[in-house]
């Protein structure tokens, strides 16, 4: 898949007969669907197809979607299972210190002493702070997304420098 699209969820059903789609959502919240006027489906060679998007609703814990060039069910069927995609580019701006999921998931976690803990493997919201589950190399460690513990997230070098508190890790933890 071309680099500047990001997956933004998954073709589940159709719904009705005029050709809306059912999408399990990716995002945090339905109602927080970004604002685009267009999104990708792959088409039957891996391809990205872009599709004009018309029409956006939430039906928990669904997305509904009603996009250009797909009118019917029997057309909706054939998506099935399929990754819907949107441009990077087309993603809001974020305020300072927030960031995009995608944009943790994969990052490298040390501490301020530059000692390693591993890598962000997913992120979950708690309601007051979301929490980074970090692969490291003996166990899980959950760090919550917080002033304290979160020091400095370098998108560039792929880097998230973090503060030691008690319980959180063991010194075994740090390689």
């Amino acid at each position: 898949m071309v680099k500047d699209l990001l997956p933004i969820g998954r073709v589940v059903k159709p719904h009705g007969v005029k050709g809306k789609i059912k999408v399990e959502y990716f995002g945090e919240d339905l109602n927080h669907f970004p604002p685009v006027r267009e999104v990708f489906i792959e088409d039957s060679l891996g391809r990205p197809q872009a599709y004009g998007l018309l029409e956006t609703s939430a039906q928990p814990p669904l997305l509904l979607l009603r996009i250009e060039g797909i009118e019917r069910r029997e057309e909706v069927q054939a998506l099935v299972g399929k990754e819907i995609f949107i441009r990077r580019a087309d993603l809001p701006d974020l305020k300072e210190g927030e960031y995009y999921w995608f944009e943790i998931t994969g990052m490298q976690v040390e501490t301020e002493r530059g000692r390693r803990l591993g890598r962000v493997k997913e992120i979950f919201p708690t309601g007051a702070n979301d929490v980074y589950v970090v692969e490291g190399r003996r166990r899980e460690i959950l760090l919550p997304a917080t002033e304290e513990v979160i020091k400095d997230i370098d998108l560039k070098k792929g880097v998230m420098k973090v503060n030691r508190m008690e319980g959180l890790w063991e010194e075994e933890d740090e390689i």
